[in-house]
């Protein structure tokens, strides 16, 4: 159905916005408080969101490079996130713990209206 297809299209903006934010975010933050994983896991959260457009700019095709599932794609990226949170909630640093499930939480909501929108209409809908 179309309502699950706007799901996705819809949410894809936050997504992006949650990966590019948060992961400057981490790695201001990790480099602040000395955490370098959690600077690291900043740069793969903003490179897991800035990747696919960097691929379709190019007019590449990402299969070719990376020949993994988009539904496993969004999980690697919120699996940064929970990484970086566990990181914050370890050290006890606020910023990184909140920011780090923030980006948790987004990847895998965003996974789900991905896997949503690309079932086909009558498994869910009749």
């Amino acid at each position: 159905m179309i309502i699950l297809s706007l799901l996705w299209i819809l949410y894809v903006p936050y997504l992006v916005l949650c990966g590019l934010v948060g992961g400057i975010y981490l790695i201001i933050t990790g480099v602040k408080y000395r955490k370098l994983l959690a600077s690291v896991m900043g740069l793969l959260s903003v490179s897991f969101v800035v990747l696919p457009y960097v691929f379709w700019g190019m007019g590449v095709d990402g299969d070719k490079y990376l020949p993994i599932p988009t539904e496993l794609y969004w999980i690697l990226f919120s699996l940064t996130g929970l990484i970086a949170a566990f990181i914050g909630l370890r050290s006890k640093i606020k910023g990184i713990r909140y920011m780090g499930f923030i980006i948790f939480t987004s990847g895998i909501v965003g996974d789900l209206f991905y896997y949503l929108m690309s079932v086909p209409d009558s498994m869910y809908i009749r």
